[in-house]
C-alpha cells in the first residue's frame, strides 16, 4: 500500500508540473482505459434514462390490410383516435400498415409470405388487437379463427365483422372496396378495441 501511495503522489506531482496540451495528452496516455469505460458507462446511463422518458406505451394495435387508406386517413384512424381518447402523449396507437394478404395472379409472393409472417407474429405474441381490411383478407383471418365474436365486446353485435364502409371516416376515403372491421380473438386491448369500434361507427 505504502507503493501505491508513493506512486499516486509521483504520479499527481507529474501531473501539477504540466500544462496545456502536454497535460491532457498525460492524461490521456496513463488513464485512456479508464476514461473509455468511464465514458461508456455514462453513455449506457443516458441512453436508457432517455429510453425511459420516450418510451411510449401503446394502447391499442391496428393493422391495415389489403387496404391503403393515405396518409390523411392514417392520421385520423391511429391520432384521430388517441386524441378523442383523451391519450397522453406518451400513448398511442401502434400500426401496421403495408400488410398485404393476396391469391391473385400478379401478387408478390415474397411479400405477401412476409405479411404472413408479420401478422402471425403479432397474433402469436398479442400485440394485435383491430383489423382494418378488405374482404379477402377478413376470410381469410375468419378461416384462421383469429376474429372474436363482436357480442362479447358490444351488446347486440353478433357477427366477427362489420362492414365499416359506410362510417364517416372510411366513407371519405372512397375506397373501391368494402372494408370491413374484426378484433382479434386474443386482443390484449378489448376494452380499447370495443372504444374503436364506437369511435368508426359515431
Amino acid at each position: 500500500m505504502p507503493r501505491m501511495n508513493e506512486r499516486a503522489r509521483q504520479d499527481w506531482a507529474t501531473l501539477r508540473s504540466l500544462h496545456g496540451k502536454k497535460r491532457l495528452e498525460h492524461i490521456w496516455s496513463y488513464y485512456k482505459l479508464p476514461i473509455i469505460v468511464a465514458l461508456i458507462l455514462f453513455y449506457m446511463a443516458g441512453y436508457a434514462v432517455y429510453r425511459q422518458a420516450t418510451k411510449k406505451e401503446e394502447v391499442l394495435y391496428l393493422a391495415l390490410v389489403n387496404i391503403a387508406p393515405g396518409d390523411t386517413l392514417t392520421e385520423q384512424l391511429t391520432a384521430g383516435f388517441a386524441r378523442d381518447q383523451g391519450l397522453t402523449g406518451k400513448q398511442q396507437v401502434y400500426l401496421y400498415s403495408g400488410l398485404l394478404l393476396s391469391e391473385s395472379e400478379g401478387a408478390d409472393e415474397e411479400y405477401v409470405y412476409a405479411s404472413e409472417m408479420r401478422i402471425v407474429s403479432a397474433v402469436t405474441a398479442q400485440r394485435l388487437d383491430v383489423v382494418l381490411m378488405d374482404a379477402e383478407a377478413r376470410d381469410a383471418f375468419a378461416a384462421q379463427g383469429y376474429l372474436v365474436d363482436l357480442s362479447s365486446l358490444i351488446p347486440g353485435l353478433t357477427c366477427q365483422w362489420l362492414d365499416v364502409s359506410q362510417t364517416p371516416l372510411i366513407r371519405q376515403a372512397g375506397f373501391p372496396e368494402a372494408v370491413y372491421l374484426g378484433v382479434l380473438a386474443n386482443a390484449p386491448h378489448p376494452e380499447r378495441a370495443a372504444a374503436y369500434i364506437d369511435y368508426l361507427l359515431t
